[in-house]
C-alpha cells in the first residue's frame, strides 16, 4: 500500500512538473510575438492565439486554495484575466514567465496575497475596482452608465452551489464577509436601451463584462470588444461554442439575444508605464 501511494505521488509530481515546464513555454513563446505599441493591440494579438482552445469552466476549484495557472483551456473569466496578465507582462521591463505569474496572482487575488479560498476575488465587479484602484484599468460605466442599486450576494444566497463553502460553515463567513466589501463598490452598467448611444465610444481590447439580472449576481459573463470591418463583435471563451471564439453575431447582437444580460460594463485598460 505504500508502495501504491508512493507512485501516486511521484505520479503528481511528475505530472505537475510536465505541465508548469508546459505552461511556462506558451507564455514565453507568447512574450516573444512582435511588440505591439499599445496594450489594447496587444490583448487582442494575445487573445487570438488562444483561439479555439476548449472552454471549461471551475478550474480554479481545487482541496486548497493556490495560484492556478492553466493555458490549455479557459472559462471567460479566466481567458480575460490570463491574456491581461500576459499582456501587462509584455508591458513591462521585466517579460519573463515569473513575471506573467506575478501579474496573474496581483489581478486574482487580493492584495495579491493568497491565504485561502476567500483571498481570491470572485466577484467581477470587485476584481474591476481592485485593478482600478491599482491604475490597470478604468471602469467608464459610471461615466456612461446608471447605477443599478443591486445588493451583490448571489454566493451566500446560493450557497449549494459552491462546494467550497456549501458545507463548511467558516468559509461561509468568511463569504459574507466578502460580500460586505464588495457592497462599497456600487454598481453601474450601461443598459440595453442604451448600448446602441455608447457603442462608437467601445474601442477594440476593451473588456466588456454583461450585467445580471439575476438577483444578487453582478456579470453573467465578459470578454474583449473587437472592431471588424465597422462592425463591434465579442473575443470570449464561449460557453455555447465550448471554445474561445470571435462571436459571429455582432456584440449588440449578443448582448439583445440572452435575456439574462441587463446591459453591459465598460472596462478600458490602462497604457502601463515602462
Amino acid at each position: 500500500m505504500k508502495k501504491y501511494f508512493l507512485f501516486l505521488f511521484i505520479l503528481f509530481f511528475i505530472s505537475s512538473s510536465v505541465f508548469g515546464q508546459f505552461n511556462q513555454k506558451i507564455i514565453e513563446e507568447k512574450l516573444k510575438y512582435p511588440q505591439k505599441s499599445s496594450i489594447s493591440e496587444t490583448i487582442i494579438q494575445i487573445g487570438e492565439s488562444f483561439l479555439g482552445l476548449p472552454y471549461e469552466g471551475g478550474t480554479l476549484e481545487g482541496p486548497e486554495e493556490k495560484l492556478v495557472c492553466k493555458l490549455d483551456a479557459f472559462d471567460c473569466y479566466t481567458f480575460v484575466e490570463n491574456v491581461l496578465a500576459i499582456a501587462l507582462t509584455k508591458h513591462s521591463k521585466n517579460k519573463s514567465f515569473n513575471s506573467y505569474l506575478q501579474n496573474l496572482q496581483n489581478l486574482r487575488y487580493r492584495k495579491g496575497e493568497i491565504y485561502g479560498y476567500t483571498s481570491r476575488i470572485h466577484y467581477f465587479l470587485e476584481w474591476v475596482k481592485l485593478a482600478e484602484q491599482r491604475r490597470i484599468l478604468q471602469d467608464l460605466t459610471p461615466v456612461f452608465g446608471v447605477k443599478t442599486g443591486k445588493k451583490i450576494n448571489f454566493m451566500s444566497k446560493n450557497r449549494s452551489l459552491y462546494p467550497s463553502f456549501a458545507k463548511d460553515q467558516q468559509i461561509f463567513e468568511e463569504v459574507l464577509e466578502m460580500e460586505k466589501g464588495v457592497e462599497k463598490y456600487p454598481q453601474y452598467q450601461i443598459s440595453k436601451a442604451d448600448y446602441k448611444t455608447y457603442e462608437q465610444l467601445i474601442k477594440s481590447g476593451d473588456i466588456i463584462s454583461f450585467t445580471s439580472s439575476t438577483p444578487g449576481l453582478d456579470v453573467n459573463h465578459e470578454g474583449f470588444a473587437l472592431w471588424k470591418n465597422e462592425k463591434l463583435y465579442l473575443m470570449h471563451a464561449s460557453i455555447e461554442k465550448k471554445k474561445v471564439i470571435i462571436s459571429e453575431e455582432t456584440l449588440q447582437e449578443y448582448l439583445f439575444r440572452i435575456k439574462k444580460h441587463s446591459g453591459i460594463m465598460l472596462i478600458r485598460v490602462n497604457q502601463p508605464k515602462t
